[in-house]
């Protein structure tokens, strides 16, 4: 029975956060000012302060190791939390125009709750049921805006994808569970790290594939990535600004956990199929970007790209340095929720004062709206990777940590192909510095979106001027806290956990 209730604080906070506002707005009818997103941002970052500064909250287990609240857990957190942050600051700026805003902060709150348990799952079970709670909310937010044809299609599409890859998942899950007889990682590695016979190891790599299909599907990797550009394009802006950045980190923490923690051992197997993976990613992502007119479907591929670069650090994961593998994709998920949310909002910026999410909208932004050009060209230049932005930064940590793995080829194909990305990047920035407007009138920003993206371009300057603590807070999260024998131990009962 569990005595100490500390360690499960951050999820009760967030459970009556998202509850809270949801009755607030049930029963506050008229409300004249947009407070509903500063209280989830305060609540976001409650959450942080908590995990970061409450003793006994973190570097402990729960129910026998089913869920690990390590320093890996920590880590992710804050990239969850901060796009949770983010995104909720800036909505408040449309928030008077939202029917439901108590539903949609509710929603971001409870997606949120369910990526931190794949963060700190120690059982697939728990990646499972965290990735369901995730996807079921991010589902009812992608049709959010139900009047709008090009919503109700994303929200299709997501429901109908995501729900095959859902149930790839679970079959999945479940011959891995019938090959092992478990599902709690520990145990794995060590059943995998021994003799099996030639038709449990086909089993196991069956299994292993239909797991990889589904979570490719949510960390948006080709060839699993169709459904993309299509829901970016269509859902809120604000909705998908959340889903690219902490959704797509929550499909990572579940990589990490089920190939490093649980199958490690067979790093040899599958770290070819991961680079097939990233290298597919990287070719499709970054071409694929190149004739795009839209500015969301040109961050979707852009998002493809992305994830591309991460995973060549994952299959470097072993044999290479597991600090620097582990490390480098914390620390470029973190700096990577900072430009992708800006570039979402900076999307949502100009179709609020132009109704267009076209590319050509942003022509003459410097002109309309100074900051917002600069800011474009921030995000811009930080994606493509250029210094002293965050993102030459991560993605430097993530091609040293592929290299080390011994992906030379995969780091050599990365640098090649983000001399493509930094085309399509460029044109962009054409429009928004050379070309002339068609309108001269200034864009209008909302107060708390104009606050949100500012709050992203500075973090964005910081990281690439002096990377330190996200390096470090990379590192210390492969540890994964304490050593278990100096971890506090909160056991729901004695013996082995069944499942």
């Amino acid at each position: 029975m569990i005595t100490d209730y500390r360690p499960l604080l951050p999820y009760l906070i967030l459970t009556l956060l998202a509850i809270g506002v949801a009755v607030a707005d049930t029963f506050i009818k008229e409300r004249r000012t947009p407070w509903l997103g500063w209280v989830t941002t305060a609540g976001a970052l409650l959450v942080i302060a908590v995990q970061w500064f409450v003793p006994g909250v973190m570097h402990v287990e729960l129910w026998n190791g089913f869920v690990r609240h390590d320093a890996f857990a920590l880590g992710f957190d804050l990239v969850f939390l901060v796009a949770l942050a983010l995104t909720s600051l800036a909505a408040a700026s449309s928030e008077h125009r939202m029917k439901y805003a108590g539903e949609f902060y509710a929603l971001l709150t409870f997606s949120t709750i369910g990526l931190m348990i794949v963060a700190a799952a120690g059982s697939l079970l728990a990646v499972i049921v965290g990735i369901e709670l995730s996807v079921i909310s991010l589902l009812a937010l992608s049709g959010f805006a139900k009047r709008e044809l090009r919503s109700a299609e994303a929200a299709l599409k997501l429901f109908v994808l995501g729900g095959a890859a859902s149930a790839a998942t679970f079959y999945g899950a479940s011959i891995i569970y019938g090959v092992l007889r478990t599902t709690m990682f520990g145990p794995m590695s060590a059943i995998v790290s021994g003799p099996m016979d030639v038709g449990e190891m086909v089993a196991l790599w069956a299994g292993l594939a239909l797991v990889l299909g589904g979570i490719g599907f949510k960390i948006s990797a080709a060839p699993f990535h169709l459904w993309a550009p299509d829901v970016y394009e269509g859902a809120p802006s604000l909705m998908v600004a959340f889903l690219s950045t902490a959704s797509k980190a929550g499909g990572f923490a579940a990589l990490l956990r089920i190939l490093g923690d649980g199958l490690g051992p067979l790093a040899a197997h599958w770290a070819p199929v991961v680079g097939m993976l990233a290298a597919l990613s990287m070719i499709v992502g970054n071409f694929g970007a190149i004739g795009q007119t839209n500015l969301k479907r040109l961050i979707a591929y852009s998002g493809i790209a992305q994830a591309g670069y991460i995973l060549v650090a994952v299959a470097g994961l072993i044999p290479g340095d597991p600090s620097l593998a582990v490390g480098s994709v914390i620390m470029y998920l973190l700096l990577y929720a900072f430009t992708n949310v800006g570039a979402l909002l900076l999307a949502q910026a100009v179709k609020e004062a132009t109704g267009s999410d076209e590319v050509s909208a942003l022509r003459g932004l410097h002109k309309r709206s100074p900051m917002l050009a600069f800011a474009a060209l921030m995000i811009l230049f930080s994606l493509g990777g250029i210094p002293p932005l965050a993102g030459f930064v991560g993605k430097l940590y993530l091609f040293a940590a592929g290299w080390q793995g011994a992906q030379y080829v995969l780091v050599v194909l990365g640098a090649i192909v983000s001399v493509v990305a930094l085309y399509y990047y460029l044109m962009v920035a054409l429009q928004v510095y050379i070309r002339d407007p068609a309108d001269d009138r200034r864009l209008p920003v909302g107060r708390s979106l104009a606050v949100s993206l500012a709050i992203c371009v500075i973090a964005m300057l910081a990281i690439g001027i002096y990377p330190r603590p996200a390096v470090l807070l990379g590192k210390d999260a492969r540890a994964g806290g304490a050593a278990p024998s100096q971890r506090e131990s909160v056991q729901a009962a004695p013996g082995r956990l069944a499942v």
